[in-house]
């Protein structure tokens, strides 16, 4: 079985406001993609209330690291009360929606990636020696990188979310 070492459980973005929900899903799936990681949307829920609408989103994106670790990064999204509204900028009215939403970011190292350390019980008693002596400063090092990439992703959605609070919108109609 694969090892998870967590680095990153579960930070919260939360926004309660103005925003484009379009283009802040395309944005984030994208920044995944650019940084080369690979994402499986493993939920996607829609309802419709009398509030507004609610989604409930998860992504799983993977990265290998190299042929025996990878890095995962998680978002869990929710959203809640999103309902369009009418915006002007710049003297034009543009469609944006209005209400909260909450995303947390969660990001692990996983070694023995494939699991195929596990298959053998000779194997696994050499993947433990193998963790613990040869490949341990690998670990640690690579437990920083998917740190930092947890954290360049939780950066991101608050700068892009941030945008609409100090953005130039001039009124909603």
């Amino acid at each position: 079985m694969s090892t998870e070492y967590g680095q990153l459980d579960g930070e919260k973005v939360a926004y309660k406001g103005i925003f484009n929900f379009e283009e802040l899903y395309e944005h984030l799936y994208h920044w995944l993609e650019w940084h080369k990681f690979s994402v499986r949307e493993k939920k996607y829920k829609e309802k419709v209330t009398p509030k507004g609408k609610e989604y409930e989103i998860e992504w799983e994106a993977e990265k290998d690291i190299d042929g025996y670790s990878k890095m995962v990064v998680k978002a869990k999204w929710l959203a809640v009360g999103i309902s369009d509204v009418e915006v002007a900028k710049d003297d034009k009215k543009i469609k944006m929606q209005k209400g909260e939403v909450e995303i947390k970011v969660s990001a692990s190292l996983v070694t023995d990636k494939n699991d195929e350390w596990e298959q053998k019980l000779a194997f696994k008693f050499m993947k433990n020696f193998y963790e613990r002596y040869l490949y341990r400063d690998m670990i640690d090092s690579y437990k920083s990188k998917v740190w930092k990439a947890g954290w360049d992703f939780y950066n991101e959605i608050k700068a892009f979310l941030n945008l609409y609070r100090f953005g130039q919108l001039e009124k909603v109609l």
